[in-house]
């Protein structure tokens, strides 16, 4: 839900629906459930979209990146040719801590291929709103140029139950301060609840918008008995 009165042009899907995570537990937040390495390809998801692209109803498609045998170029064109408007790095590794970050990093599965990844759709002319956790993920992201941000909380944030609005406020002012110098633009959106997406009024001052926490889509609203939005 973008912030009312929200500049600029840029209309931002209605949500983002990406695959289920594979292990669900009530201990396990299923923002962390979908970082886990069980996950399928992402073209599983792809192959879903481009066979029946009316069930994503404009809708971005998140898909996991990193993964290494996904392969953007080709998948980028195919969903060009459906029309897919958004796609976005949902799940995003920069969720991780900074340790194994670097361990993903020094196999080239890390943020960086994401945003390479994205940067392909954006070349197949779709719009890219990118996971980012820190501000040195967003200025990156911010130079493609994505079209959009959605701060994350890091893992370890979400260890001890969902982090304080205050918490994440914080987060994305230093996204906001470390992006004023860039020349970027675009909505910088946060996760957050439903009761904080009804009330706007309570944002902190960085946010543009709130992307709610994922929930189980209805099998019969999509069809895709894989899919959390």
């Amino acid at each position: 839900m973008p912030k009312p009165g929200l500049p600029g042009t840029v209309a931002l899907p209605p949500q983002i629906c990406t695959l289920r995570p594979s292990l669900q537990h009530s201990s396990l937040p299923d923002e962390i459930g979908l970082l886990l390495p069980v996950q399928p390809n992402p073209q599983t998801l792809v192959d879903q979209v481009v066979a029946a692209p009316s069930l994503l109803e404009g809708a971005a498609l998140g898909l996991f990146l990193a993964n290494p045998f996904f392969s953007p170029p080709r998948e980028a064109q195919r969903l060009a040719q459906i029309g897919l408007g958004w796609v976005a790095n949902l799940p995003s590794v920069a969720q991780h801590d900074r340790e194994f970050a670097q361990q993903l990093s020094d196999v080239a599965l890390d943020h960086a291929r994401e945003l390479a990844a994205l940067a392909d759709f954006k070349a197949s002319g779709i719009r890219v709103l990118a996971t980012v956790s820190d501000a040195t993920e967003a200025t990156a992201a911010a130079a493609l140029p994505a079209d959009a941000l959605l701060v994350m909380p890091k893992s370890a944030d979400l260890a001890a139950g969902f982090p304080s609005l205050r918490q994440r406020g914080s987060a994305a002012l230093a996204i906001a301060s470390a992006l004023q110098d860039s020349g970027w633009q675009g909505p910088l959106l946060a996760l957050g609840t439903k009761s904080e997406a009804e009330r706007p009024t309570l944002w902190p001052e960085a946010w543009d918008g709130v992307v709610c926490r994922p929930i189980p889509a209805e099998p019969q609203e999509l069809s895709l008995p894989n899919q959390i939005s």
